[in-house]
């Protein structure tokens, strides 16, 4: 793509973006009918403080999961992991699906399902 392609398409895109914030209502966690994730205060990207909170209180909880260390996770580990919003499991585990089902596997097995 030439120069001026790229910059009417980046603009374009910009322009669309901040159209689609402006018409969606975003106010953080104050309706929790549409909360999908913890949001910051000014409701545009998930709060990364508030996603891994929980799951720092348990030690080795998280990089067990990410080294595929399945045999320490404990049922507590279980329980604040599998509770986590999808977006907050995405922004913790790079692929979050392969991990979101060694994870619910590991649980089962735990018996915490």
């Amino acid at each position: 793509m030439s120069g001026n392609k790229q910059i009417t398409c980046v603009s374009i895109l910009a322009v669309i973006v901040v159209i689609l914030s402006i018409s969606e209502k975003t106010n953080g966690n104050s309706n929790s009918d549409h909360a999908l994730a913890p949001m910051s205060e000014k409701g545009l990207l998930p709060d990364l403080r508030s996603c891994v909170t929980n799951a720092r209180n348990i030690p080795n909880c998280v990089d067990a999961l990410k080294q595929f260390r399945l045999t320490i996770i404990q049922k507590e580990c279980c329980v604040v992991l599998v509770s986590l919003p999808g977006d907050c499991f995405g922004i913790l585990f790079p692929m979050r699906f392969v991990f979101r089902i060694a994870l619910k596997a590991t649980c089962k097995l735990l018996g915490v399902f």
